[in-house]
């Protein structure tokens, strides 16, 4: 017997019901309506709505951890987005809450993630003074920027959970008391242990680009664990669930393998500036001088423009002696920027008071 069903479906009275379920525009103006047919809104907002946007699609060549790698084994923030999705819908399955909505959120939790991952999001924070969280714009891609400018008419639950699964939920709304749903939760812990796991995986030992015996503290961690990538996952997630289990809600703070994991995260943390882009702000700097001064993107806003560009379209103009408008539409972006145009898109505003 695995550890892991003496768990099963121990928070199953903490599930999110479908029935809960709402969206900012009613069904008859939702042109995915025809998915209801044996499905419900979550399943929808997973595999009908995210899972074919342009937001996740660019997502497959935008920085993980690493920028600019030929390995097509690396992972990609698309790749992480599926292993988060795994990770969470078997939490999910284990204690008995709503697989679907922590598949949605999984999905869109990383929509928002600009150009070469947080070094992207700290260029656009300096040149705007205004504070860049993926989170949030995850959030404003799915509501403003996406369909054409339509929005994903997601539900709110998917969006709430996007905008919890990194930061302050109450310092962004502006409010306090904001209590998000557990499923919000598992992912939230879902792609912290995606991330640091497969993070370690691939510096360590599917690139080599530094040695495990360097960093001694990382390296005993990561064997108190298991031996391989698996062992380590299913480590943390029964840690996981034994805690909620215990605690009644889903935690992942107090136990022996939680504390395990915060530390092998505080780690990891002093590892990331070793294997980014060293000279990631000289390259978004000049693509932000060239969004700023061509005419191509018309009034939108170029710091928004260079947020939903994808490493790609930057390292790819950036390459150019000289850019031009050819070389511009070349980028994925360039297809967005007429659904731009003459709006007024806060990337710092969720837009969730609805």
């Amino acid at each position: 017997m695995f550890e892991l069903e003496k768990y099963l479906d121990c928070l199953a009275h903490k599930k999110t019901p479908n029935s809960d379920a709402r969206r900012r525009k009613p069904p008859e103006l939702d042109e995915d309506r025809w998915m209801m047919i044996r499905g419900n809104d979550f399943s929808i907002d997973a595999s009908g709505k995210i899972a074919t946007s342009k937001a996740l699609r660019r997502l497959g060549a935008k920085t993980q951890v690493m920028t600019k790698t030929i390995n097509a084994h690396v992972r990609k923030r698309l790749t992480h987005t599926f292993e988060v999705a795994n990770i969470a819908t078997f939490i999910a399955r284990v204690l008995g809450l709503n697989e679907d909505l922590c598949r949605a959120i999984a999905h869109g939790h990383d929509l928002g993630h600009a150009p070469f991952g947080h070094a992207g999001e700290a260029f656009i924070s300096e040149i705007t003074g205004k504070d860049f969280r993926h989170a949030t714009f995850g959030v404003v891609i799915a509501q403003h920027i996406e369909r054409q400018g339509e929005g994903l008419n997601l539900t709110h639950q998917a969006l709430e959970g996007i905008l919890a699964h990194s930061g302050n939920v109450e310092a962004v709304l502006g409010t306090t008391g904001v209590k998000i749903s557990e499923e919000a939760k598992v992912v939230k812990y879902s792609d912290k242990i995606s991330f640091t796991l497969a993070d370690a995986n691939d510096i360590f030992r599917r690139t080599r680009l530094l040695e495990l015996n360097s960093f001694p503290r990382i390296d005993k961690l990561l064997r108190r664990c298991g031996k391989n990538q698996r062992e380590r996952v299913e480590f943390f997630i029964t840690g996981l669930c034994r805690e909620s289990a215990e605690k009644g809600y889903v935690s992942f703070k107090t136990s022996k393998s939680a504390r395990i994991f915060a530390e092998l995260k505080h780690n990891m943390y002093k590892v990331y500036d070793l294997v980014n882009l060293q000279n990631s702000a000289e390259i978004l700097g000049r693509v932000y001088s060239f969004l700023s001064k061509t005419p191509l993107i018309g009034d939108a806003d170029p710091a928004l423009v260079l947020a939903l560009m994808t490493d790609d379209d930057i390292l790819y103009l950036y390459g150019k002696d000289y850019l031009n408008a050819r070389d511009f539409h070349d980028c994925s972006v360039a297809e967005i920027i007429e659904y731009l145009r003459g709006k007024k898109i806060d990337f710092t505003d969720p837009d969730l008071n609805w």
